[in-house]
Protein backbone atom coordinates (compact mmCIF):
# COMPACT_ATOMS: atom_id res chain seq x y z
CA UNK A 1 0.00 0.00 0.00
CA UNK A 2 2.83 2.41 0.81
CA UNK A 3 4.62 1.48 -2.41
CA UNK A 4 1.46 2.22 -4.39
CA UNK A 5 1.12 5.62 -2.70
CA UNK A 6 4.77 6.34 -3.50
CA UNK A 7 4.26 5.32 -7.15
CA UNK A 8 1.39 7.80 -7.51
CA UNK A 9 3.45 10.56 -5.86
CA UNK A 10 1.29 10.88 -2.75
CA UNK A 11 4.21 10.17 -0.41
CA UNK A 12 8.01 9.97 -0.48
CA UNK A 13 8.85 6.41 0.57
CA UNK A 14 12.30 5.91 2.10
CA UNK A 15 13.90 2.84 3.69
CA UNK A 16 16.21 3.21 6.70
CA UNK A 17 18.66 0.57 7.95
CA UNK A 18 21.44 0.58 10.55
CA UNK A 19 24.22 -1.91 11.15
CA UNK A 20 27.20 -2.02 13.49
CA UNK A 21 30.64 -3.55 13.35
CA UNK A 22 33.28 -4.19 15.95
CA UNK A 23 36.89 -3.78 14.86
CA UNK A 24 38.01 -6.25 17.54
CA UNK A 25 37.14 -9.91 17.64
CA UNK A 26 38.06 -12.44 20.24
CA UNK A 27 40.48 -15.19 19.25
CA UNK A 28 38.57 -18.21 18.02
CA UNK A 29 41.42 -20.70 18.18
CA UNK A 30 44.63 -21.27 20.13
CA UNK A 31 47.59 -23.63 20.26
CA UNK A 32 48.73 -25.42 23.40
CA UNK A 33 51.14 -28.15 24.36
CA UNK A 34 49.89 -31.65 25.02
CA UNK A 35 49.08 -32.07 28.71
CA UNK A 36 48.56 -28.31 29.27
CA UNK A 37 45.22 -26.65 29.81
CA UNK A 38 43.87 -24.71 26.84
CA UNK A 39 43.62 -20.97 27.50
CA UNK A 40 42.71 -17.89 25.50
CA UNK A 41 44.34 -14.56 26.23
CA UNK A 42 42.36 -11.44 25.46
CA UNK A 43 43.79 -8.07 24.60
CA UNK A 44 43.11 -5.18 26.97
CA UNK A 45 41.96 -2.74 24.28
CA UNK A 46 38.90 -3.74 22.34
CA UNK A 47 38.38 -0.68 20.15
CA UNK A 48 35.13 1.09 19.47
CA UNK A 49 32.04 0.12 17.55
CA UNK A 50 31.55 1.48 14.02
CA UNK A 51 27.93 2.03 13.00
CA UNK A 52 26.61 2.79 9.53
CA UNK A 53 23.12 4.08 8.84
CA UNK A 54 21.63 4.33 5.36
CA UNK A 55 18.53 5.93 3.88
CA UNK A 56 17.34 4.69 0.47
CA UNK A 57 14.69 6.20 -1.77
CA UNK A 58 14.49 3.68 -4.65
CA UNK A 59 15.61 5.03 -8.06
CA UNK A 60 16.10 8.50 -6.54
CA UNK A 61 18.72 8.70 -3.79
CA UNK A 62 20.88 6.89 -1.25
CA UNK A 63 22.41 8.69 1.72
CA UNK A 64 24.54 7.12 4.46
CA UNK A 65 26.48 8.12 7.53
CA UNK A 66 29.23 6.56 9.63
CA UNK A 67 29.29 6.95 13.40
CA UNK A 68 31.91 5.80 15.90
CA UNK A 69 29.86 4.23 18.68
CA UNK A 70 26.15 3.53 18.59
CA UNK A 71 23.40 5.38 16.73
CA UNK A 72 20.84 7.10 18.92
CA UNK A 73 18.41 9.98 18.42
CA UNK A 74 21.05 12.64 18.99
CA UNK A 75 23.65 11.18 16.60
CA UNK A 76 20.94 10.40 14.00
CA UNK A 77 19.75 14.02 13.90
CA UNK A 78 23.32 15.33 13.53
Amino acid sequence: MLELSAATGEIDLKYLDESGFCMWSEPSYTYYQRGEQKRLEQTKRRGRRLSIIGLLQPLISFVYGLVIGGVNRKSYIQ
